[in-house]
């Protein structure tokens, strides 16, 4: 028996990898939702615990609380934005595509040649744009209603795809409230790491997630509840604008600007230079100035002492570079969730190489 026990081992890492690798395949389509119910849930768990506390032990009462909870303050104000997104865009859309149903080759000639009068091309040059376009008038128009189509059909395909997942997210999210220490102890047993570096990446895992989710909800509240302040008193819908003002400040270095700079041009075209200002100052100054840039950090620093956070999670979530890139590479490679994958992913990331620098410390060059 002895002599058969290494391809026994053999034979179990083999049948350990394929188990992995199926359950990989087999959960694929959801793997993104499960990801991102467990940074939730990572994130919040330490309230999660004081809430089990307040209802005697109950976990499932306190698992179904966090995770309403967790849902009206981060989930329904994505969804809210996302239908008003989405019913603006398919307003414009049909609209355009009304338009252009009425449009033909004689009428988006008359458009083109008052196009191209008020540019400042020679005569010459304006009469053969204006010939090639004549030609090309059909395969332009046609070309333009598909393109309305696709895109109405990409938002609102993207809008349905977008609340399935939030569903999926919290049934997961119930799940790994209530059982999250069973699963954080398989997890220890079933890593061939020590203990100690097991609890290490796990504390660090909980920490970065808490302090990089709750800081920009954080801030991105702040911003949101500024900016709707700000446009009731103008006469604007400040429900909407706050919203989409949180949503975007999610994003680094541009952030909110992407909804007060548009809002500031709408507003000096139609001649309310006064209101227009007052954008651009709570916007640029306001939000930009004292809330993100002297806010931001003193709500890590706070966060950070009340989860019981090091100076290497500090490091982390203000390191801007990393914090910066790993923000947009998520989004380029997630869609609008990669604003919370993508962070949380580079500083796990960190989290290895820390690791392999404590353990492998003895023989490393450090010269």
């Amino acid at each position: 028996m002895r002599s058969n026990a290494p391809y026994e081992d053999g034979f179990l890492m083999l049948l350990l990898l394929v188990a992995v690798v199926g359950l990989f395949w087999l959960f694929g389509p959801f793997l993104e939702a499960l990801f991102f119910a467990v940074i939730l849930a990572t994130a919040t768990y330490v309230y999660y615990h004081k809430l089990l506390g307040r209802v005697k032990g109950r976990k499932d009462v306190a698992a179904g609380l966090m995770s309403a909870l967790v849902f009206g303050v981060v989930i329904a104000p994505v969804t809210y934005l996302l239908f008003e997104v989405g019913l603006q865009v398919g307003q414009i859309f049909g609209q355009a595509q009304t338009w252009l149903a009425e449009q033909n080759a004689e009428s988006f000639a008359r458009m083109s040649k008052n196009l191209i009068e008020a540019l400042p091309f020679p005569e010459s040059t304006q009469m053969q744009v204006a010939q090639q376009l004549e030609q090309n008038a059909d395969s332009i128009i046609a070309f333009a209603k598909n393109t309305a189509v696709f895109l109405v059909q990409g938002v609102f395909g993207s809008t349905t795809s977008f609340l399935t997942f939030l569903l999926l997210a919290v049934f997961a999210l119930y799940f790994f409230y209530r059982d999250g220490d069973k699963i954080a102890h398989h997890l220890k047993v079933l890593s061939p790491l020590e203990n100690y570096y097991d609890h290490m990446i796990m504390n660090r895992f909980s920490n970065l997630s808490t302090i990089l989710l709750l800081s920009v909800l954080g801030i991105a509240l702040m911003q949101g509840v500024v900016f709707a302040i700000l446009a009731w008193s103008l006469g604007l819908p400040g429900l909407f604008i706050g919203t989409a003002i949180a949503i975007t400040s999610f994003i680094p270095i541009v952030g909110a600007a992407l909804v007060w700079i548009p809002l500031t041009i709408i507003l000096a075209a139609q001649g309310a230079y006064v209101s227009a200002g007052l954008v651009v100052f709570v916007g640029a100054f306001v939000n930009g100035f004292l809330i993100d840039n002297l806010a931001r950090p003193l709500l890590i620093q706070k966060i950070a002492r009340s989860i019981g956070g090091d100076a290497d999670d500090l490091a982390v979530a203000n390191h801007t570079l990393i914090t910066v890139l790993s923000t947009f590479a998520g989004l380029i490679h997630f869609g609008m969730i990669g604003l919370f994958f993508g962070p949380v992913i580079a500083a796990m990331a960190i989290t290895v190489f820390d690791v392999y620098e404590h353990k492998s410390g003895d023989w490393l060059d450090r010269t």
